[in-house]
């Protein structure tokens, strides 16, 4: 499993979205934050007054996709990422999947029952 993590611009969005359900990658995790790099500043007018500033609101989107699936999800991304945009890869060990009651390691735990009393 990779969680792939990729700072794109707000325009491209809906063409990853798509590409990405067309892939069979269900879920994605959506933020809006701001970066800097070394590109000039961007200059501002705020009530009159002008500001310069070397952030940049982008979207960050992590994905979680198996092993066979990570390369064309790092395609999509890169195709869409444009010469500033990165994009990083985490190996997972796994994922935590919640438990069913039945399955509850601790319910045979007397340590358990002395807690819950």
């Amino acid at each position: 499993m990779k969680m792939i993590i990729a700072h794109l611009q707000h325009d491209v969005f809906e063409t990853v979205r798509s590409e990405l359900s067309d892939l069979g990658v269900r879920r994605v995790t959506i933020a809006q934050v701001h970066s800097t790099s070394p590109q000039a500043p961007v200059t501002l007018r705020y009530r009159g007054t002008t500001l310069q500033t070397h952030l940049r609101a982008e979207i960050r989107l992590e994905c979680v996709a198996a092993d066979r699936y990570a390369a064309a999800v790092i395609d999509v991304l890169r195709a869409q990422a444009g010469p500033d945009g990165e994009i990083a890869v985490l190996a997972l060990e796994a994922l935590h999947q919640p438990q069913r009651p039945e399955d509850d390691v601790f319910s045979d735990d007397p340590r358990f029952d002395a807690a819950v009393r």
